[in-house]
């Protein structure tokens, strides 16, 4: 039975019969047409939008007015947000409620999203050393054509995965099929257009809307590179309008501008520019308001864009603002039932389970082989953090990006690791500056140069030198031995001279001038993230000659050959602030004429530290010995201790030693919240004793005391500490540091 009808082919022809009984079952089809229509949307009303300012940290007050609008059952039909505003609004838009977006955000830990590196535990050999010599973690590319910056102080690999957690994954790439219909804004930065982001990945999209130029790096997306949209558009109403929305909410959280008292930095400058450049948009997107729409300002009083830490408090100013808008809102409202319906659709349940496998996709890869990718990793990875984690151990990697592939081998996670766009070749440089307010003062410079890659191995070129108080040129040539750069064979050499004094009696006699001039040959092992073995031989030539004062001690000349050894573990979370972990680390060089030098000496140093405690309050304990083995040291072996938290009081280096036990203990409690150049402050004292054979001075006192009361603050300059000390027999001393105290 098969009929025919104009322009459709192929169809036969029906009997009179069926033909009635068909349009009776289209005809009920139409009639409950509406009833299905009205099981699904709640009622016939306006398009509402809401869009979301950016603001940074203020833009997290987003949520009060979300928890507002549920509470007065004001139902959103698209969300369009800018930096901020598209995190909090995007998050909404894929299913989550307010309340679960406060709880993500309170458990954040912004100290750890607004940087790149894993948590120092986690971190490479290299970078902990690197950090213990003074360094800080702020790196440069070098090249033929100069020196090249990252494209951001952070590439926020950290966050990226923080938001890529805050959204449901369970959609298709089109942000028209979110539970709401939602839209990010970015800016180009080629050509400073606005781009209206509608498809892809929703976390990329809320990262390349708050990539803040200088600050946070370029997000690239379908060949733009993005960043900030409030450079354009920091309030969308001409999005929200072109998405067919005929009601608008609109909230601006974005900053005042400055005072001409606040403006006293190149700082302050740059970031009044950018408030400039973003209030002059806002201005333009709020005249086009009209009066059927609302408007809500809340008042955030002194919150700054960066601080993340304290931004949830201000939630309830945004609820109290957006209520003072309830005549208004109510008029968008639903009934209790309708915005029930609603409010069903919108959700979506955050868990995702977890993937089966995790890939590495090596392919844009342009230094790396797979064969090391595979090797650093293991065959078969399962964790994902630890994954993450072992590729950025590496220090080749600027981030590592992924994305959810379903197949018929279930959900795999392929990760994209992607190299720094600024090296092979990478700069770093750090100071310390040190004075006790009585005329004796002394600094450091330190500059590391790291030339990587050199060949397919991934063989390296370390150089690093320093000038101060110490005056030292290290080059080394680390030529991995296997495909995980586990092993690895080191020639290096090293110059170094400085000045050391020599005390008698308490009082500074001498004053020699010492060099040290050393070629080595080394072997040694990484074990993973946590520590490093290394031994092989050195041949060297040192002199202590004597500068000013009394010859205490005669002029020395000698070549030594020597055995040494090294085994150094480093887990603490901290290295100036630590809370949690242990460092370990053991040294020895053994100088014998069978290893080609004059000097017959031994020399063995031990060192732990572990700290217990929390953000608010900490403990570090640290124990260290040190001997000659009964041996006699040349001047430039000699054991040393004097100085802040080293035996406090005295002066530095003022006790030299063939035999040293010193153990310590440091308090510290947290006071006071800063801002971005001056985070934290801290308030703590630490005791100090000490056991010691003195190797120039016979005659003073072989049990040493000290303690010392400070002030320490973790600035972009390093750590700084202001402090008091006081040692046995009297002794005290005023200290300020710019960097560590101790190595």
């Amino acid at each position: 039975m098969r009929f025919s009808l104009p322009g459709v082919p192929a169809l036969k022809a029906l009997s009179y019969r069926h033909c009635i009984a068909l349009l009776a079952c289209i005809a009920t089809l139409v009639a409950i047409r509406p009833a299905m229509a009205a099981e699904s949307l709640p009622t016939r009303r306006p398009k509402t939008c809401l869009v979301l300012s950016g603001g940074g940290a203020r833009g997290i007050v987003h949520i009060g007015v979300l928890k507002v609008l549920e509470q007065l059952h004001v139902p959103v039909d698209c969300v369009v947000g800018t930096s901020a505003g598209a995190i909090i609004g995007g998050v909404y838009a894929s299913g989550a409620s307010p309340e679960e977006i406060e709880a993500m955000i309170r458990g954040a830990d912004w100290d750890l999203l607004l940087s790149d590196q894993p948590v120092r535990a986690d971190r490479s050999i290299y970078t902990k050393e690197a950090e213990r010599e003074h360094l800080l973690s702020a790196e440069l590319g070098t090249r033929a054509r100069g020196v090249t910056l990252p494209r951001g102080l952070v590439a926020g690999q950290h966050l990226q995965y923080f938001l890529q957690q805050m959204v449901s994954p369970r959609h298709d790439g089109l942000f028209d099929h979110l539970p709401i219909q939602y839209r990010a804004l970015a800016t180009d930065l080629e050509n400073g257009r606005l781009v209206v982001l509608e498809h892809g990945d929703l976390a990329a999209a809320f990262r390349a809307s708050m990539s803040v130029p200088g600050y946070f790096a370029p997000v690239e997306i379908d060949g733009q590179v993005l960043v900030d949209g409030g450079l354009v558009r920091n309030i969308g109403v001409d999005v929200a309008r072109a998405l067919g929305a005929q009601r608008l909410i609109v909230v601006n959280v974005g900053t005042p501008l400055m005072k001409r008292a606040e403006i006293e930095s190149l700082v302050n400058s740059a970031d009044q520019m950018l408030r400039i450049l973003t209030n002059q948009n806002v201005d333009a997107s709020l005249a086009t308001l009209t009066p059927d729409d609302v408007l809500i300002e809340p008042d955030l009083g002194t919150l700054s864009s960066s601080d993340f830490a304290h931004a949830q408090q201000w939630i309830p100013a945004a609820e109290t603002a957006t209520r003072r808008n309830t005549k208004a809102l109510s008029a968008l409202a639903l009934n209790d039932a309708d915005y029930a319906l609603w409010q069903r659709l919108q959700r979506v349940a955050r868990s995702e389970s977890a993937p089966n496998r995790i890939e590495v996709d090596a392919s844009g890869l342009s230094r790396l082989p797979a064969a090391m990718i595979n090797a650093t990793i293991g065959p078969q990875p399962t964790d994902v953090n630890k994954t993450v984690g072992r590729l950025l151990a590496t220090d080749d990697f600027e981030t590592v990006k992924g994305y959810v592939k379903n197949d018929a081998q279930g959900t795999t996670l392929v990760l994209q690791p992607v190299e720094k766009p600024w090296g092979p070749d990478y700069l770093r440089a750090g100071a310390q500056l040190t004075t006790d307010f009585t005329g004796e003062s002394s600094f450091l410079v330190t500059v590391d140069h790291r030339a990587t890659w050199l060949n397919h191995y991934g063989m390296e070129w370390r150089n690093r030198a320093s000038f101060g108080h110490i005056n030292s040129l290290r080059s080394q040539l680390r030529i991995p031995l296997d495909t995980a750069r586990s092993w690895y064979v080191a020639p290096e050499l090293e110059s170094t001279g400085r000045l050391r004094d020599v005390f008698t009696r308490g009082a500074d006699t001498a004053q020699y001038r010492i060099r040290q001039d050393a070629a080595s040959l080394l072997v040694g092992r990484s074990i993973g993230v946590i520590g490093e073995l290394m031994m092989g031989i050195e041949h060297s030539y040192e002199t202590a000659r004597l500068a000013v004062g009394a010859p205490v001690i005669p002029q020395q000349n000698m070549a030594v050959g020597l055995l040494r050894a090294q085994i150094t573990f480093d887990r603490l979370d901290s290295l100036d602030f630590p809370t949690h972990g242990y460092f370990f680390n053991s040294n020895l060089r053994v100088a014998n004429a069978a290893f080609g030098g004059q000097a017959q000496f031994r020399r063995w140093s031990s060192e732990y530290a572990t700290a217990f405690g929390g953000h608010n309050a900490s403990i570090l304990l640290t124990a260290r010995y040190e001997t000659s083995m009964k041996t006699t040291l040349p001047l430039a072996q000699a054991f040393a201790l004097g100085g802040f938290q080293n035996i406090s009081g005295l002066v530095d280096e003022q006790v030299l030693a063939d035999e040293v036990a010193f153990i310590r203990a440091v308090y510290r409690t947290h006071f006071l919240h800063g801002n971005l150049l001056l985070p934290d402050l801290y308030a703590g004292v630490s005791l100090e004793a000490s056991d010691v054979h003195h190797l120039y001075d016979l005659n003073a006192p072989r049990h040493l005391f000290g303690g010392s009361v400070f002030l320490s603050a973790q600035s972009a300059f390093g750590p700084l500490y202001l402090g008091a000390g006081t040692a046995s027999n009297g002794h005290g001393a005023l200290y300020l540091y710019v960097g560590r105290p101790w190595p």
